[in-house]
């Protein structure tokens, strides 16, 4: 109940916040509004849709790692995207209560919940050092660039080394113990260069989908300005970890920074609210496409 209630709260605060900054803008908003061009965002979405897809195999590879079995990507990789779309709901655990319970036939809950987390982790280290390798270099000089190659070399070593993986597990293991046989295992292998570029591919369609998204309402460097904000602003929305997706709590971050883009707080307005249709479509998308192939795949649909 407590917990129901920050979300909540959060969610109502954000919005207030939001409504504060906007409301001498309306006008402006509504012209906004009126100029979308919905062809364009569903080219978007489609473009979108592969950067889920990705992070589903990554997922997937990492929980291979874990629990030293490999489930086909055919069921498990529809069962990621259809948990994306379930940690919707408030509290945001429902995601790994739903992946846990369909997944139970090969991996335990416990390899699920530890993949998660470390794919939030290193998904989260690369997009810090890109998010401000990118605005340094907009905003600064263009040599703040080279710093998202240390981003990219780290996240490769840890990838490389998995002892840092296995230490922060048998840690875990000693504070919970449902973790604590998982801990006692083997150490994980390492994992393969494919896991970095998987990593660093997704920012590919990610920023793709953006220039989509806003053709013809902002010249590409203003456009990758702002994708770069909105992954800085996910990144900060973390911290409300109680609101599920970091709904309206991502948008007033993003909103509240009009002098680091020199956009107005409208135009930024209409971008994160074309920025949520737009991955909130793209995750749906990669859910239903990816379902529809594991119907269409099953041994018994090929009899017959």
């Amino acid at each position: 109940m407590a917990r129901k209630l920050l979300s909540w709260a959060l969610v109502l605060a954000a919005t207030a916040f939001l409504w504060r900054v906007l409301a001498p803008q309306i006008a402006l908003m509504r012209d906004s509004i009126g100029d979308i061009r919905w062809p364009q965002i569903v080219v978007a979405i489609a473009l979108a849709a592969p950067m889920f897809v990705l992070k589903g195999v990554y997922h997937l590879n990492l929980l291979d790692r874990i629990s030293g079995v490999r489930r086909p990507r055919r069921t498990g990789l529809p069962i990621y995207l259809q948990a994306q779309i379930v940690r919707y709901l408030p509290g945001k655990v429902w995601g790994l209560v739903y992946q846990s319970q369909r997944m139970s036939d090969t991996h335990r809950a416990s390899e699920v919940v530890i993949a998660n987390l470390w794919q939030m982790a290193t998904t989260n280290l690369l997009a810090v050092g890109l998010v401000l390798s990118v605005l340094l270099a907009l905003r600064v000089s263009p040599l703040w660039l080279c710093l998202f190659v240390p981003a990219v070399a780290l996240v490769e070593w840890l990838h490389r080394h998995p002892a840092i993986e296995t230490w922060a597990l048998r840690r875990l293991g000693r504070y919970l113990p449902k973790l604590a046989p998982l801990a006692a295992t083997r150490p994980m292998p390492p994992m393969p260069w494919k896991g970095t570029a998987l990593l660093c591919s997704e920012w590919i369609f990610y920023f793709l989908a953006f220039f989509a998204l806003l053709y013809g309402r902002s010249g590409w460097v203003e456009s990758l300005l702002l994708g770069t904000w909105y992954g800085g602003a996910s990144l900060l929305a973390l911290a409300a970890f109680v609101v599920p997706a970091g709904i309206a709590v991502r948008e007033a971050i993003f909103v509240a920074a009009p002098d680091l883009t020199g956009t107005s707080a409208a135009t930024l307005a209409v971008t994160a609210a074309l920025a949520r249709i737009m991955f909130l479509g793209a995750e749906i998308a990669a859910a239903v496409l990816a379902s529809a192939c594991a119907l269409a795949l099953r041994p018994g649909h090929e009899r017959a």
